[in-house]
């Protein structure tokens, strides 16, 4: 999974189990982060706009607290228009989206900027959803489809001869089915989820091949032409981006 994704899972799951059990947030920044911000709508305070913006994560999530936040969602498109873009920063179209009391919904997305420290800065905007649904979104538990995918995808992989691939998709299917020792996949782990949503979680960051150079997107799909399995290299990567979205939205937001 790319760091984009994993950091906004990361703060949305944080977020998610701080309201649940009323403390204050816990959150880690990963190594290659040098800073996150977050820059609110402005707010009409005694008359007067001001903009605030929160340096931390822990000075958001406080923020978002004070507005009477209720409830916080992780959202992601489960298809794009092209795959090879996924390699590059700010591609992932995630956003936080948080519902405050009285009905108010907003959401932010992140922009991320490659610093002179040789770290990422990222910087979260908020935006108003001003039509926003009559029920927050609801995702369903598609982990038997996932697995089916898992399989075909990797009998592929067998087929274009790329056995890396090919097991990296067997270790997927084995987390998903509960087949491998959690502990042997910390790295990918969300540890604030429940323990049968971390293992979803643990298996969509695996099966998550799809990146430049080196991925799923830059030598078999040329392997893939020669063979003449264009189709099924297509079908199955497009299933397989699906059920990887899928997973990580039901992961994330349904407990």
């Amino acid at each position: 999974m790319n760091g984009e994704m994993y950091q906004i899972c990361c703060i949305t799951a944080a977020a998610k189990k701080a309201l649940q059990d009323g403390t204050g947030i816990l959150y880690t920044p990963s190594e290659y982060v040098f800073r996150t911000e977050f820059r609110f709508l402005s707010e009409k305070v005694l008359l007067i706009r001001k903009n605030f913006t929160a340096y931390n994560v822990e000075d958001w999530f406080e923020h978002c607290k004070r507005k009477k936040l209720m409830d916080m969602k992780f959202l992601a498109p489960v298809s794009v228009s092209d795959r090879m873009v996924l390699g590059f920063s700010n591609t992932s179209q995630s956003s936080i989206v948080c519902f405050y009391e009285g009905g108010k919904v907003t959401y932010f997305t992140a922009k991320w900027e490659f610093d002179p420290t040789l770290k990422w800065t990222v910087l979260y905007t908020e935006n108003e959803w001003s039509d926003p649904p009559q029920e927050k979104p609801h995702f369903e538990d598609h982990t038997e489809d996932f697995a089916k995918t898992l399989e075909k995808i990797k009998g592929l992989a067998g087929q274009l001869g790329f056995e890396g691939f090919a097991q990296t998709f067997q270790e997927a299917w084995e987390l998903l089915n509960d087949k491998k020792e959690f502990s042997d996949v910390d790295k990918l782990a969300l540890p604030l989820l429940p323990a049968k949503h971390r293992q979803i979680f643990a298996a969509a960051s695996k099966a998550d091949v799809f990146g430049a150079m080196g991925s799923w997107n830059d030598s078999p799909p040329y392997v893939a032409h020669e063979k003449g399995l264009d189709a099924e290299y297509e079908q199955l990567s497009a299933e397989l981006l699906k059920n990887i979205r899928l997973a990580v939205l039901y992961a994330v937001n349904e407990w």
